[in-house]
C-alpha cells in the first residue's frame, strides 16, 4: 500500500511540475507575442508616416524647363532630360523680387 502512495505521489508531483511548466511556456509565449504586436504596430505606423510624406512629395527640373510644373514622382525631365529633384514646399521658395519687379539671383539682376 505504502507503494502505491508512493508512486501516486510521485506521478502528481510531477503531473503538477509538467503542468507549471506548460503554463510558464504560455505565459512566456504570450509576451512574446504581444511584444511582436506592438513592435508590428509601430513599424505599421512608421510605414505610414514614411507613404504620407512620400505622397506628398514633389519633384521638379532644376532648369525650371516647364516653369513650375512639378511631378509627383523621380524621373527625367521630359524637356531637358536632367534628374528630377525633390521639389522644397515652403513659403521661401517664392522668388524675390527687387524694387524694380524684377528677379534677384545672387550678385546680379535679370
Amino acid at each position: 500500500m505504502k507503494k502505491i502512495a508512493i508512486k501516486a505521489v510521485l506521478i502528481f508531483t510531477l503531473g503538477l511540475f509538467l503542468a507549471s511548466c506548460n503554463e510558464a511556456k504560455k505565459e512566456e509565449a504570450q509576451e512574446v507575442k504581444k511584444e511582436v504586436e506592438v513592435q508590428e504596430e509601430i513599424v505599421k505606423e512608421e510605414v505610414h508616416e514614411q507613404s504620407d510624406a512620400m505622397a506628398m512629395a514633389t519633384y521638379q527640373c532644376e532648369m525650371k524647363c516647364e516653369e513650375d510644373k512639378t511631378y509627383d514622382k523621380l524621373g527625367k525631365c521630359p524637356k531637358c532630360n536632367m534628374e528630377l529633384k525633390k521639389a522644397e514646399a515652403s513659403a521661401d521658395d517664392e522668388k524675390p523680387t527687387e524694387e524694380g519687379g524684377e528677379e534677384a539671383h545672387g550678385d546680379h539682376e535679370h
